[in-house]
């Protein structure tokens, strides 16, 4: 970018500020509109953005999308953020002084006490949005990167071929935790990443949610018309949506009251999801259900208009899983970006977990990330139309929490997909240090033709299942048709 337009943009920040602070000036000389006068006050301030960076494909972690229509886009993103006192593993400074049991219980107070105000800051986003402006949904879902390889967007990694296919626009935002890693990949374009304190993460995706959603002059997406903001992430990053949600969401308005983000698919985090009113969809596996006390942070579904919420256990799925991707985008080549020291995710022996699961077992398949989808097009569908997404059990469990089985070992209750309802393996999780894993093991085929008689009726009985999943909203037709496909590999008994 140029630096006129470099400018220019910047000059279009500072009138956006500068009205908001026009407007509460007013407010002092006119009493009488409090009302507006809060919102004003409350409303998130608008960063400036630099960018596209040049070349951006080829840049940290970016992946290839110019093959599918679409542009991948960096930009570096400053401004100023408050610091806080940590709350949980997604913004600490060392994740091993957390308890993550207790910092993801129910709390009675959100609220959050500033430390230092308006902190500078200088992050970097990853953009991918179509090439084709009148391509795009309207829907713009953001993540922020996960510690892993120095800044993973595991959400984007997993279905990026929905949103390419979808014509969604995906925002990665970078944690502050992984800044040194990304300077030292290249210390000439990303050396001016810098922050305070890794809290500032909350007022970075406020800021960059109120960039994008405002559709200002100065947004990176100022010619796509923004109808809907998401936040979502996976684990570590699923963590970090919860989080914001909880202790963000109330006060990261847009300057006319609206919320900044549409709604929140947090997945594959133990941590509670208070009741707001946007709509939220909680994905947990097997593995995450009962981990640091998820029990105790389930909570009812609600339609209610102040707390529409829904809450998926998936059965049989584990935390680190081999299910099926949905692939689009092409993958950055290796990257040899360095993972935090002391915030990474806990070492994770998958070596030693895998010697204490069946001998006959291989990885846990349990197409997960099927479901992800579906929950992306159920909450679509949930905030433009009001169409009610579907309701799943909770898994059983026993008097200890532990998971309810069956005599096989697959575990009842919950969110069945095709491999648990109709089953031809058992599909276990680990415990202990290796709660994060799961495995598959096979049925032998004297008990698979007792079950079904003939691989025929296994495959009828597998493709009804899926068709019913497709009719009530769970699973999209060629998901389904991928499961059953993938049943056909079941060699003749």
């Amino acid at each position: 970018m140029s630096s006129s337009a470099s400018e220019a943009q910047r000059s279009e920040v500072l009138k956006e500020n500068a009205l908001r602070k026009a407007l509460s000036k007013l407010c002092i000389a006119l009493p009488l509109v409090v009302v507006s006068c809060l919102i004003v006050e409350a409303a998130v301030p608008i960063p400036h953005a630099e960018g596209p960076l040049a070349p951006s494909e080829g840049g940290a972690l970016v992946w290839g999308v110019s093959e599918k229509g679409y542009v991948a886009e960096e930009y570096l993103i400053s401004g100023t953020a408050d610091t806080y006192a940590a709350v949980g593993m997604a913004d600490a400074a060392n994740i091993t002084t957390r308890d993550n049991t207790k910092d993801a219980e129910q709390r009675t107070d959100y609220h959050r006490i500033v430390l230092r105000a308006k902190q500078p800051y200088v992050t970097r986003i990853i953009l991918y949005k179509p090439t084709n402006v009148a391509k795009f949904s309207g829907n713009v879902v953001a993540e922020v990167a996960h510690p892993n390889g120095g800044g993973s967007a595991l959400v984007w990694e997993e279905i990026s071929g929905y949103f390419l296919s979808h014509g969604d626009a995906y925002v990665s935002i970078q944690h502050p935790a992984t800044f040194d890693s990304v300077r030292k990949f290249d210390p000439r374009k990303y050396g001016a990443l810098s922050a305070v304190d890794n809290t500032q993460l909350w007022g970075m995706i406020a800021q960059i949610g109120a960039l994008i959603k405002s559709n200002g002059a100065s947004s990176p997406l100022r010619r796509y018309p923004v109808k809907y903001l998401f936040l979502t992430g996976y684990s570590y990053t699923g963590l970090a949506t919860t989080t914001f949600a909880d202790f963000h969401h109330e006060t990261s308005t847009l300057p006319d009251g609206r919320a900044i983000f549409d709604g929140y698919i947090p997945m594959g985090s133990s941590m509670y999801v208070r009741p707001l009113p946007v709509p939220i969809i909680r994905i947990m596996t097997q593995s995450d259900f009962n981990t640091y006390g998820g029990l105790s942070t389930r909570r009812d579904d609600s339609d209610s208009n102040d707390s529409p919420f829904r809450l998926y256990e998936v059965a049989g799925a584990s935390h680190v899983n081999a299910s099926p991707v949905i692939a689009g985008a092409t993958p950055p080549a290796p990257e040899t970006l360095e993972e935090p020291a002391n915030l990474g995710p806990p070492l994770l022996l998958e070596k030693r977990c895998r010697k204490s699961f069946p001998a006959d077992s291989g990885p846990n398949d349990v197409a997960l990330d099927y479901v992800m989808v579906g929950a992306f097009e159920n909450m679509y569908a949930w905030v433009r139309t009001g169409l009610k997404p579907p309701h799943a059990p909770r898994l059983e469990t026993n008097s200890d929490g532990s998971a309810a089985t069956d005599s096989s070992g697959n575990v009842l209750g919950g969110l069945r997909l095709p491999e648990i309802a109709v089953p031809v393996a058992t599909y276990g999780v680990g415990s202990g240090e290796c709660f994060f894993y799961g495995y598959r093991a096979p049925y032998s085929v004297d008990h698979i033709k007792r079950l079904y008689g003939s691989r025929a009726h296994y495959l009828k009985e597998v493709s009804a299942k899926a068709q019913s999943l497709v009719e009530q909203h769970w699973l999209r037709a060629p998901e389904a048709a991928a499961i059953v496909k993938a049943a056909g590999r079941v060699p003749e008994f």
